[in-house]
């Protein structure tokens, strides 16, 4: 921070200062202006006087002693607030320092080389936080707190050109930045975990080791910088200008296609209601909302997921009316009914659905888990590896392959295997009424795995690389 000067400094405040006043001013000029116009002299002269106290309340000398004679000690700084937890608490804030490196695959607040610093307390002293964060050097990410903090030689002199009231400005600014805790104070709005440093004993608490006081009382505080940063790069990945026009290009044919972010399952948090302000400045910032990723326990492959051996020719096999027995269970329970009226038949119908359902996943299962070309080392027919290989075709050596998935009419293969699997798995559970099961049946469930793909391929489901067909 050497290239850092008092003029840089001054420049920066003085900027702040006139955005601050701009601000506070607009609505009274644009008064001033309507009272002009319309002859209200007494109006105007009250305008007139109002502007004038506003200016000098945004004069260096004045602002910078109410900042740090006032608002300092009215605002509670940290990286972890006490209100995140709960608004009516009182506890205090805690400025977090990374002292350890988190293990590989865990997110923290050690994450982040540099936290942004939030602040609550009096709303009406929250300008002293945007204050603190003046940028002195944009292209160097170096803001005023920092320099306040390690206690730079360019920031003597910068808040008033008497010395001693100068470093008295300074030590208080630099004392609400560290908030030092020599007494860190909760609040019953405050949760509170007893973790047990000893007296564990097989999963049983020792109550002598509890009774001497082996344990760590934990205040759980909510990391606020660390969500801060979180919903920046949330908000600029989903809602860049780059973005918006990627996922709006999506819909037109001509325009150029290109990568968009997309980050589904985001659920929100609101802190402070209709005041998030009362809540933190960096609350405020983001409206109250906060933002979370879902927290979801794994998802393990089941140990009876079918998988395809390579010396079998076909996936139609006994194992495949195993994984579909569940559909099979309500097929054999609508069949056994003796009456053929509507609901019958479509409970048949639902049935029958659920079976070519299960197929069609599972087949979907095979598709997406094996690379590219993986049925070259397998028995299987021809026309399912046209099936469930379908990016083989991608290939470069697989010119034949992919002329036959375009002109061989294997899908009509694949429908009569379904159809001639369904029929031997029934007459085998069935045995009774096997002779029952004929050509028409036959013929239905060609035409009801033909129709659900057909729903599948229009509402989206499948790809041109033919997902499930």
């Amino acid at each position: 921070m050497q290239s850092i000067t008092a003029d840089d400094i001054s420049k920066a405040i003085a900027q702040f200062l006139t955005e601050q006043f701009t601000k506070k001013a607009e609505p009274v000029e644009k008064a001033l202006v309507a009272a002009k116009t319309a002859g209200d002299s007494e109006k105007v002269m009250k305008k007139q006087e109002e502007l004038a106290s506003i200016k000098q309340k945004y004069t260096a000398e004045v602002w910078i002693a109410d900042a740090a004679n006032r608002m300092a000690k009215q605002l509670t700084f940290g990286t972890h607030i006490s209100k995140g937890i709960h608004p009516d608490s009182k506890g205090d804030n805690v400025n977090f320092r990374q002292s350890k490196t988190l293990p590989e695959g865990i997110v923290g607040s050690q994450s982040l080389s540099k936290l942004p610093l939030d602040a609550n307390g009096n709303a009406a002293a929250l300008p002293l936080a945007a204050f603190f964060d003046i940028s002195i050097k944009a292209d160097m990410d170096i803001r005023l707190r920092d320099l306040i903090q390690e206690q730079h030689p360019a920031i003597k002199l910068a808040f008033s050109k008497n010395a001693e009231i100068d470093q008295q400005y300074a030590d208080s600014f630099r004392a609400a930045l560290d908030n030092p805790l020599t007494t860190p104070t909760s609040h019953e709005r405050n949760k509170q975990l007893l973790w047990p440093l000893k007296g564990v004993i097989d999963g049983s608490m020792d109550g002598e080791k509890v009774a001497e006081d082996h344990y760590q009382c934990l205040i759980p505080l909510y990391p606020s910088a660390l969500t801060n940063v979180f919903s920046q790069k949330l908000y600029q990945a989903r809602y860049s200008e780059a973005n918006k026009m990627a996922r709006d290009n999506r819909k037109k044919k001509t325009a150029e296609q290109n990568v968009y972010v997309s980050i589904p399952d985001i659920a929100v948090i609101k802190l402070g209601g209709t005041k998030p302000q009362n809540i933190s400045q960096l609350t405020s910032s983001q409206g109250g909302r906060n933002y979370l990723l879902p927290s979801l326990p794994p998802v393990y492959s089941s140990k009876t997921s079918f998988f395809i051996r390579k010396e079998q020719t076909s996936i139609f096999t006994d194992r495949l009316s195993f994984e579909c027995r569940q559909g099979f269970r309500a097929l054999k329970a609508a069949i056994n009914v003796e009456q053929n009226n509507y609901l019958i038949r479509a409970n048949r119908k639902d049935a029958l659905d659920i079976i070519l359902a299960t197929v069609l996943s599972i087949a979907a299962q095979n598709q997406r888990q094996y690379p590219a070309g993986w049925s070259k080392d397998y028995a299987l027919d021809w026309s399912e590896k046209l099936w469930l290989d379908p990016h083989r075709e991608t290939l470069e050596e697989e010119h034949e392959f992919a002329k036959d998935r375009e002109t061989m009419d294997w899908e009509q293969d694949i429908e009569r295997k379904f159809a001639t699997w369904m029929h031997n798995v029934l007459r085998k559970k069935f045995k009774k009424t096997a002779n029952d099961f004929n050509d028409a049946e036959y013929s239905e469930w060609i035409r009801e795995i033909r129709d659900m793909v057909k729903a599948e391929q229009r509402s989206g489901k499948t790809n041109k690389q033919g997902v499930y067909l």
